[in-house]
């Protein structure tokens, strides 16, 4: 399955509970009429994958864009003024890096490896689920079953038919963390793992994505760092 991908990374730094802040600044300097910008319709919610992705990658701002979401990120980038309003504070921003390219989607004959950062893998149903099992082999199974899940929601937003079985490994039982989303606290993971796929680079997992929760790097990538 190959799709396009667009990755802009602003050129000022930003603390990662700005993210919010960030996407409405975008959102508003582009039009709210836009829908792939913020995936709200007239009449309620757009479920589906969101196409433009706000994220911190290396401590600055970026938006990662997919297929459709690639060619409505021109509607900011048209701009002859890109400067943001963020927290009431304006701020004169510019790219530091961009890049575009097609990118496959594709069952690989061996593993790679991931990381996927401050992942939203357990709602309120399953945290009960999770906390009550006891064995470290059966949490494993289950955030294994969750992100496989995830990649599954992922396939199709993109439109990609899964037509083979993800296999997904966590090879180790990672502490969980809280993470404030609006105005609650989850628990979130930080955690390796390895997938008979090919992810892009940067995409969201899970929960919030396009508030850049659930981000996936390749590991020894030089934005792990």
């Amino acid at each position: 399955m190959k799709i396009k991908q667009l990755t802009a990374i602003f050129d000022f730094e930003l603390p990662r509970w700005k993210i919010p802040a960030f996407r409405g600044a975008i959102i508003e300097k582009s039009g709210r009429e836009n829908i792939l910008f913020h995936n709200h319709s007239g009449d309620g919610f757009r479920y589906a994958y969101p196409l433009i992705q706000y994220k911190i990658i290396r401590r600055n701002p970026a938006v990662v864009c997919l297929n459709q979401g690639s060619e409505e990120i021109l509607k900011f980038f048209e701009k002859p003024d890109w400067s943001l309003v963020i927290h009431g504070e304006k701020t004169k921003t510019e790219i530091s890096h961009i890049s575009f390219d097609y990118f496959i989607c594709e069952f690989l004959p061996k593993s790679l490896p991931y990381r996927i950062h401050n992942w939203f893998a357990l709602n309120e149903k399953n945290y009960r689920k999770f906390d009550a099992l006891e064995n470290e082999t059966e949490k494993i199974r289950l955030l294994q079953r969750i992100l496989t899940g995830n990649i599954l929601a992922f396939a199709k937003g993109i439109g990609w038919r899964i037509d083979s079985q993800i296999r997904v490994s966590i090879p180790r039982l990672p502490d969980h963390h809280l993470l404030t989303f609006k105005t609650h606290q989850m628990s979130g993971f930080t955690l390796d793992f390895t997938a008979n796929i090919s992810l892009p680079e940067f995409i969201g997992l899970g929960k919030s994505v396009s508030r850049g929760f659930g981000l996936i790097t390749r590991r020894k990538n030089r934005w792990n760092r």
